[in-house]
């Protein structure tokens, strides 16, 4: 149900003593900053958890896969009218959101802890500044991003390609970086390749004629591969990228970090396997259409990240 009581949301979207003991100083300085780093880098379990992009499909499912991970309450600013703009409805089930998210209507509420913007292409840069500047404590802010932006000078194939938008992916990684060292929060970055899958078969009109069995679906991946900054191009299973997002929240180490995620058909020795076959358990899709997707099991997720981290 919409909540009410909150921000209003204004825009969418040497070898002498004394250097030794300056040494011994600076490492003790160290220390505490390290120390309050890490402190300040952990987003406590419990808290809510602001999605922006919760209408697209990623954002769909991000919010359901946070409600079933139970750490935190997913939250949703929104329109009024936002189950008429909806274009994909989740398989099988009536309500768009889990009964666990919390909908409010042109307003943040004050007391979230973090935020991940989820949209599928990317953000005006300006439109992500005015979200940051309302004030809201974000301990974390997680940013969904394209795998390329680093290689895109070097390859002219990358840059050029119209459907990347890799240089407006890029100005927004960097204006998070810039608005992060303003407002003294943690940002996290995770780079995707191209977005497959989800139970919105129903929906999908514009691939009607291909939905036969699982060609559009492509989530039937028995793996994954999380790296630092980028990797080679890859499908990347909207499941596991909404649990990949929900799992940096929960971890000091992401803070401050860029990372990159692929689905892998066959398992990979940098990689890591997915066991858990619809997390998320939602009924089938029309004609008895079985969801079959894998994702990892948070084991799995903690052997991910520390291959990736180490």
């Amino acid at each position: 149900a919409p909540r009410a009581g909150a921000i209003k949301l204004r825009s969418q979207l040497n070898d002498s003593p004394s250097t030794q003991a300056t040494a011994q100083l600076s490492e003790e300085m160290m220390l505490l900053l390290a120390l309050q780093q890490q402190n300040k880098a952990a987003v406590p379990t419990g808290t809510k958890v602001v999605v922006f992009g919760a209408l697209d499909r990623l954002g769909q499912l991000l919010v359901r896969h946070m409600a079933k991970d139970g750490r935190y309450t997913p939250v949703i600013q929104t329109m009024k009218d936002y189950e008429q703009k909806v274009l994909y409805r989740t398989d099988g089930v009536e309500e768009i959101f889990p009964p666990e998210a919390e909908v409010y209507f042109e307003e943040i509420p004050a007391n979230v802890s973090a935020a991940v913007l989820s949209v599928e292409k990317p953000t005006d840069p300006e439109t992500m500044k005015n979200v940051l500047a309302l004030g809201i404590p974000f301990k974390r802010f997680i940013l969904l991003s394209k795998i390329g932006v680093d290689e895109r000078e070097n390859d002219w194939k990358l840059k050029l390609n119209p459907f990347l938008q890799l240089d407006k992916w890029a100005a927004l990684e960097q204006t998070l970086k810039e608005c992060a060292e303003i407002y003294n929060f943690d940002y996290t970055i995770l780079r995707v390749g191209n977005l497959k899958g989800g139970p919105f078969y129903d929906t999908n009109k514009d691939f009607e004629q291909a939905l036969n069995d699982r060609i559009f679906d492509a989530e039937e991946a028995r793996g994954i591969s999380l790296k630092l900054k980028d990797q080679s191009s890859a499908d990347s299973g909207r499941d596991v990228v909404a649990q990949c997002l929900v799992q940096c929240l929960t971890r000091a180490d992401t803070a401050n970090k860029v990372l990159s995620l692929v689905s892998c058909k066959t398992f990979r020795e940098d990689g890591v396997g997915c066991s858990e076959n619809n997390f998320l358990q939602l009924p089938p899709a029309m004609k008895n259409r079985e969801r079959k997707v894998f994702t990892p099991s948070r084991q799995e997720w903690n052997e991910a990240f520390k291959k990736a981290l180490e």
